[in-house]
């Protein structure tokens, strides 16, 4: 996947944007608050229809207008596309039209369709954050790759929903217990194969990023990845089946009820992230082995995805290069040199050594203007 244009309407502060980017290595600068960032989340936007930084949607229109538009245009190795967003306010209301190539698609199939690896400043967390960071990579990669996982992704959310909905009627209203058992049974169901997606996917994510994290730090050390269920806390790669997920369920119901919550499954689970010998890194990386590892996950993203769809999907780096330092920048880009398709941003131009086939853009006050 290729990006050739961008054009952005009322997005953020770019009143209007028309861009070529068939460069391989795209890289915006310029100062702080100029717009460099709109425009990487109006080409994320555009590809998978979500934003990177806000859930409410409303927040992308430009202040003092009602409307937005984002497209981009893209090829592959068998043809051109286009991809546009439209957003509008009806009223109090906020309404959203999605189309490829001319024809209305749901917004489930154009996340499913896109070809994106993002890294931001906040994913420099994902090793010592919260497990929902990591649960979100996982579950932003399988969604993009595997067209079943983000509709299993979407009816276990709705499930542990209305479980929950149920705990509490039984807790608090003495609502029966039998209601629990045929949303129990989906719940395993769902669980167990949304976990089985989890580890085959970190089989082959792990290799990767090992080979990669390994070149970062000189063949020096080495970086483990295991799928954790919440209530085991070994890096165990055994698959759990719908009746581990069964007991599991049993063993705590009087706690589940208790607290209102379902405190086992998918949603609670964790991807360990380890130095050799089985150091977790939450406990124990410092910030050169923290950045390391967070750069071979997205590095490894991008080669999993080209091993599953056939291409690379394009990267979006905002504001990361100033974070590294000298020797993983020049890993990075010697990663992605003539292979990737990027998209930076950075405040210092002199950041990014030229590159053959790199384009540099200056941004300032919501306008783009090409070198």
């Amino acid at each position: 996947m290729k990006i050739t244009s961008l054009y952005s309407y009322n997005f953020r502060n770019l009143a209007s944007c028309d861009l070529a980017l068939g460069a391989m290595v795209n890289v915006f600068y310029g100062a702080n608050a100029q717009g460099k960032t709109n425009l990487l989340e109006a080409l994320y936007y555009a590809s998978c229809g979500l934003s990177h930084r806000t859930g409410n949607e409303e927040e992308l229109i430009k202040i003092g207008e009602r409307e937005l538009s984002v497209f981009i245009d893209y090829e592959d190795e068998r043809s051109k596309h286009r991809l546009k967003v439209k957003r509008w306010q009806e009223g109090t209301r906020g309404r959203k039209e999605i189309e490829a190539d001319g024809a209305r698609i749901a917004p489930k199939a154009h996340y499913r369709s896109s070809s994106v690896v993002l890294f931001a400043p906040e994913d420099l967390l994902m090793v010592k954050g919260e497990p929902a960071l990591r649960r979100r990579y996982l579950d932003m990669q399988l969604s993009q790759t595997d067209p079943l996982y983000l509709d299993l992704l979407l009816r276990y959310n709705k499930t542990v929903q209305q479980r929950n909905k149920l705990l509490k009627d039984i807790r608090d209203e003495g609502a029966p217990l039998s209601l629990l058992l045929p949303w129990d049974e989906e719940f395993c169901r769902l669980a167990a194969a949304i976990a089985a997606k989890r580890l085959a996917a970190i089989e082959v994510l792990k290799e990767i990023a090992a080979a990669v994290y390994s070149s970062l730090s000189d063949h020096k050390e080495s970086l483990e990845l295991a799928y954790r269920i919440k209530e085991d806390s070994s890096f165990s790669e055994e698959r759990p089946t719908a009746e581990t997920y069964a007991a599991l369920l049993d063993a705590r119901r009087r706690e589940d009820i208790g607290r209102g919550s379902t405190g086992i499954g998918p949603h609670r689970d964790d991807l360990l992230l380890a130095l050799s010998p089985a150091l977790n890194m939450r406990s124990f990386a410092s910030q050169g082995q923290q950045r390391s590892c967070v750069l071979a996950l997205k590095l490894a993203q991008l080669e999993y995805s080209r091993r599953e769809k056939g291409n690379f999907p394009m990267l979006l780096l905002d504001d990361v290069m100033s974070e590294l330092d000298g020797d993983r920048r020049k890993r990075l880009l010697h990663f992605i040199d003539g292979k990737v398709q990027t998209f930076i941003t950075v405040n210092d131009k002199a950041l990014i050594p030229p590159l053959p086939g790199s384009a540099f853009f200056r941004v300032r006050e919501g306008r783009v203007f090409p070198e």
